[in-house]
């Protein structure tokens, strides 16, 4: 048989001849090469490809097997340029073996990883950049998938630590392998443990990690751990599996969390959490890649009970995670929603242009003498989170305004809030409204319109009486516009309108025992045992709010026999109170106290009484007519100059109404022009 000219084999054929040729040459040289030699220009090429220098001490290649290995020694990669030097990675000693199958598939699956005692340091900086995002010296997007590591036989860590500086969660830790595992152990090998400590936001910080051993781990199996967390005064301790080992974008986790303050967790958990009094809480917490949900949430937060289900999505556009959650009580403590505007809430003034420290819990007695909340909040929190929040109490426990139940939805959108709608329902009427809140600027600016709807006045009665000291229906509503990082700062800067109407009214003797003085016999509302009430024609109260000043527009209450007129403002800068009430009777009357009624003090301490300087006045009058006249003409010092008439009560109860009924658009709200 003749052999086939080589002009006559295909031109295919012999340019898959050359190809093999090549390779196998490629092959022998590879497998057969010095690879000690090569790890200069092999550690230069990795420095150019991860941005950071790169050594290697030693380098030894195995080819020929089933299962290539290599073997390094005295391993570093350096810290990019912006960290100022030092090392990510120092690893004495690798041992890497791969499955040779599973590659030609197209598949990363390695057979071996053994470490010997590595050291590991991670960095990030206020920016977000990172040293571990390897080739690049941006901040990883949040959006990002989780780590995925290749799937792993066979495992063995002898030794090792663990170090992390981060500047943007506030976070310092220098932690170690408490165990170590070796090759061969089998059944008998120890869980893996991490533990370590540090600081969080300046507050002491521990952690315990145990897993199950990392030797001989079935990638068709969860691998099991458990974690411990003190944070300060927080702690939390999770149990779960993670569905396929290395996937760390797919865990299951039982959670459970207490401490003094939700707003502590900011640091550890990256949301922007309300401020909220000592809590426990347990929920179950599942992830798929960039989706976790939240399910069986339960726990006391304060005196109240909450329950609900949650998401967040770290997949958005711009890389913020979003947040939605529906969230109940059975019985809700009304005390516990002042604490998320500040109520009680300390604040040490050391910290200002500081990191705030860890909040301590709230405190029932008055921690300032002024009584709305001082407390200053960290508004650019509220720049990486978005919500979309649904709350529902159906249970309240409240000591001075009767409440059935609370609802309200609250969105937040880079950093732009809004509580809409906002109710709280009475037995008898509603207060409801809406707040808004931009902090998008450089000063935050606060948008407040609540309205009082047929609201009862006989439900609100003092304690140990039977009897309310006002009967009637009111009408209420406050509109304001303010700037300022608390809500006494808001208060204090705020423009805008208080109205209130009250109908179909009455007062009472218990009145004056509000005040500790005869407010009844000094408003000329003379009552005997045979008259307990007087009625009210008409009550009306509007004050205008300019620059944190509220000065009376209209103040009047007409009854039968006695118009009750006032005037004065409420300073919400040092929330001193200057109001006056004056009685001028509509029919002549003697023994009539002529003397205004004062409101004096603070918001959080009111004190009534009668006017001092009236009554000398009056009473220098009377003795001066008893000198010169008889018993008699000393009288005419409380008989009443002149006569009152009856107010307008259409016209001003109209005014007032449409003032309180008439809700602005809530465009209007947002820009601020239903303020003007």
């Amino acid at each position: 048989m003749k052999a086939t000219p080589a002009h006559r084999i295909p031109t295919a054929a012999r340019w898959l001849l050359g190809v093999l040729g090549v390779l196998l040459l490629l092959i022998l040289i590879i497998g057969f090469m010095d690879w000690n030699a090569a790890r200069g220009p092999l550690s230069r090429m990795l420095s150019r490809h991860l941005e950071r220098p790169v050594s290697i001490g030693h380098l030894s290649v195995h080819l020929f097997s089933w299962t290539p290995s290599a073997d390094v020694e005295n391993l570093t990669i350096g810290n990019p340029d912006w960290t100022h030097g030092g090392d990510m990675v120092d690893l004495p000693r690798m041992h890497v073996a791969l499955v040779l199958s599973k590659l030609f598939l197209g598949r990363l699956v390695l057979q071996t990883l053994e470490l010997e005692n590595p050291k590991v340091s991670l960095i990030q900086d206020e920016s977000g950049r990172a040293n571990w995002n390897l080739g690049t010296n941006e901040p990883k997007p949040k959006s990002a998938q989780p780590t995925k590591l290749p799937p792993l036989h066979h495992f063995a860590l002898r030794g090792g630590s663990l170090k992390i500086n981060d500047e943007q969660r506030k976070l310092t830790f220098d932690g170690t392998v408490a165990a170590t595992e070796n090759a061969g152990s089998g059944a008998g090998s120890e869980p893996f443990r991490l533990k370590g400590q540090g600081t969080l936001n300046k507050e002491p910080f521990t952690l315990m990690f145990q897993g199950a051993a990392l030797l001989d781990i079935q990638l068709d199996h969860p691998y099991d751990f458990q974690t411990a967390v003190e944070a300060g005064s927080s702690s939390v301790k999770v149990k779960g599996s993670i569905a396929k080992p290395f996937d760390l974008g797919a865990v299951d986790t039982d959670v459970q969390i207490q401490g003094q303050n939700l707003a502590n967790l900011y640091y550890l958990s990256g949301i922007a959490l309300p401020l909220t009094p000592p809590y426990q809480v347990s929920l179950h917490i599942h992830r798929d890649g960039n989706h976790i949900e939240f399910e069986n949430i339960a726990g006391k937060i304060g005196g109240s009970d909450v329950h609900g289900r949650g998401t967040v999505d770290l997949a958005s556009k711009d890389a913020r995670p979003r947040l939605a959650a529906i969230i109940t009580s059975h019985s809700l403590n009304i005390g516990d929603l002042g604490v998320a505007v500040g109520a009680g809430v300390p604040q040490d003034a050391e910290q200002k242009g500081k990191a705030p420290p860890q909040l301590a819990a709230p405190k029932q007695e008055p921690i300032s003498p002024l009584l709305l909340p001082t407390f200053e909040f960290q508004f650019d929190r509220l720049q990486s989170t978005d919500w979309d929040l649904d709350f529902k109490a159906d249970s309240v426990q409240t000591e001075k305004v009767p409440i059935k139940n609370v609802a309200f939805r609250l969105k937040l959108d880079h950093g732009d809030l809004t509580i809409d709608p906002l109710d709280f329902e009475l037995p008898e009427g509603t207060l409801a409204g809406l707040i808004h809140l931009d902090t998008r600027g450089s000063t935050p600016t606060t948008n407040l319109d609540l309205r009082l709807t047929n609201v009862r006045l006989e439900q609100f009665k003092p304690k140990n009486s039977s009897n309310a000291p006002i009967e009637g229906v009111m009408q209420g509503r406050l509109r304001i516009e303010g700037t300022g990082n608390s809500v006494h700062a808001i208060a204090s800067d705020a423009n805008g309108t208080l109205s209130a109407v009250i109908s179909q009214a009455q007062i009472r003797k218990a009145f004056a025992e509000l005040a500790g003085i005869d407010v009844v016999r000094g408003l000329g509302l003379l009552l005997t045992d045979k008259q307990q009430t007087v009625p009210i024609r008409c009550g009306v109260a509007e004050f205008a709010l300019k620059d944190g000043d509220a000065q009376t527009q209209h103040l009047l209450v007409d009854t039968p026999d006695v118009i009750v007129t006032g005037d004065g403002k409420i300073t919400f800068g040092d929330e001193k109170l200057d109001l006056n009430l004056k009685g001028e009777p509509k029919k002549p009357r003697f023994d009539r106290l002529r003397a205004p009624i004062n409101v004096r003090g603070t918001l959080r301490h009111p004190s009534v009484g009668l006017s001092t300087p009236a009554l000398v006045k009056q009473g220098a009058a009377a003795a001066a007519l008893a000198v010169v006249a008889t018993p008699f003409a000393a009288a005419l010092a409380f008989v009443d100059p002149g006569l009152a008439k009856n107010a307008d009560c259409a016209e001003l109860t109209n005014e007032a109404e449409g003032k309180v009924a008439q809700p602005p658009a809530p465009d209007q709200v947002k820009s601020g022009e239903a303020q003007k």
